[in-house]
């Protein structure tokens, strides 16, 4: 994640526990916003994985009583020599699971997630739903958003808005719409050091 919720209470100041659930749920919306306002996957150019025909996606049990996680597999066993590390997030670019995912555990072929249930399962040796080349890269967070992504969530606690305008300005109060939410216009600033231009 860009941020923990610990690392959000921090920042923005809260002292209880009582917002942790609604955090937990906004950060991966902030998190996705920054990715299409920025255009930026913010994927590290030198800890990826790329591959035309060797990975696999396999979803894990959606049973309550399993634990069964979410897997990536790899037939050439690339991923722990690639660089790949327990604890940290990848993005997936390419198929029907492009996205950021959390790795808990890393092997020479396979990415364990700490998610269960979320992936569709895919694979590149099959021919229907096939996903075509892919890339797998470790995200790599810049600290500098921990604070702009905190103002981010608490902005969405107090008025979340969805829109499929590009800003509007009401006397001296502006707001910027990144992703599908409004965030003020002081706070979306921030972010302008990270986006990449888009050449049509």
């Amino acid at each position: 994640m860009i941020l923990t919720v610990d690392e959000c209470k921090a920042i923005l100041g809260i002292t209880d526990n009582a917002s942790d659930q609604r955090l937990r749920d906004l950060i991966p919306y902030v998190q996705d916003d920054i990715r299409i306002y920025c255009n930026n996957t913010f994927g590290d150019t030198t800890i990826y994985r790329h591959a035309a025909g060797s990975l696999a996606f396999v979803r894990g049990s959606t049973l309550t009583s399993s634990t069964d996680p979410d897997t990536i597999t790899d037939a050439d066993s690339y991923f722990s020599t690639a660089g790949f590390r327990a604890g940290t997030d990848i993005i997936v670019l390419g198929g029907s699971n492009e996205g950021y995912h959390t790795l808990a555990g890393v092997a020479a072929g396979t990415l364990t997630l700490t998610s269960t249930g979320a992936l569709e399962d895919q694979s590149q040796t099959t021919y229907h739903n096939y996903p075509g080349q892919m890339v797998i890269a470790r995200v790599k967070w810049p600290t500098a958003l921990k604070p702009i992504a905190a103002k981010m969530v608490w902005h969405l606690m107090d008025t979340a808005r969805q829109g499929d305008v590009q800003s509007e300005r009401i006397d001296d109060y502006s707001v910027t719409f990144a992703g599908s939410h409004a965030y003020p216009e002081r706070v979306i600033a921030g972010l302008r050091q990270f986006r990449r231009v888009v050449l049509v």
